[in-house]
């Protein structure tokens, strides 16, 4: 369905892991924005927008400065004024652009930006990511399994998160990345 993809769509980018999502906050509350007022024309559905569009309105009538810095900043919407340096990269633009490495390299040539992207641009705007990290299940341990103190749980937990990010692995369950690692050991012992 039309009208869904938009939020599956937001969904998936702004869910992200492994790249900044604060910038793209902005672009897909337009894209929502935009779908909701398109399927407003139509007579179908009328009364089901008005009652998406009160609830959308609810949450993004004000949107935080932060976003907007972070859409500014970010090379790949052009914003007047900030339009003229970066220009000489939108050619150089691929799938797999790093905005943030390019503040990092633009660091000497434009600092207080360099410094505000760096801010601003490590942000995630979605607790997708965060909830992932430090949810439990999976790794549930009781007194019975542990005598770790709370303080030592969390360092562990962590700890096993700082890994799993390593290894670009944080997007995988624990019932997943058990499995993989029993992949991996009965690899080796079959090596030997």
């Amino acid at each position: 369905m039309d009208l869904l993809e938009v939020f599956y769509t937001a969904t998936n980018s702004l869910s992200g892991v492994y790249y900044p999502t604060s910038p793209l906050v902005i672009e897909n509350i337009v894209n929502i924005s935009q779908k909701l007022n398109y399927f407003k024309q139509h007579a179908g559905w009328i009364e089901l927008i008005k009652i998406m569009e009160i609830k959308f309105l609810k949450y993004y009538r004000e949107i935080p400065v932060m976003f907007s810095c972070a859409a500014a900043l970010n090379p790949l919407f052009g914003v007047d004024g900030v339009e003229n340096f970066i220009e000489e990269i939108n050619n150089n633009i691929g799938e797999n652009f790093d905005i943030l490495k390019w503040w990092k390299g633009k660091v000497n040539t434009y600092p207080i930006m360099a410094y505000m992207a760096r801010d601003l641009l490590t942000i995630q705007a979605s607790t997708v990511a965060s909830e992932s990290a430090f949810s439990l299940s999976g790794r549930v341990l009781n007194e019975r399994r542990s005598r770790l103190s709370e303080e030592s749980l969390e360092i562990c937990i962590c700890y096993k998160d700082h890994l799993d990010a390593m290894k670009r692995k944080q997007h995988i369950s624990a019932i997943e990345d058990s499995s993989s690692d029993m992949e991996d050991e009965m690899d080796a012992i079959n090596l030997n």
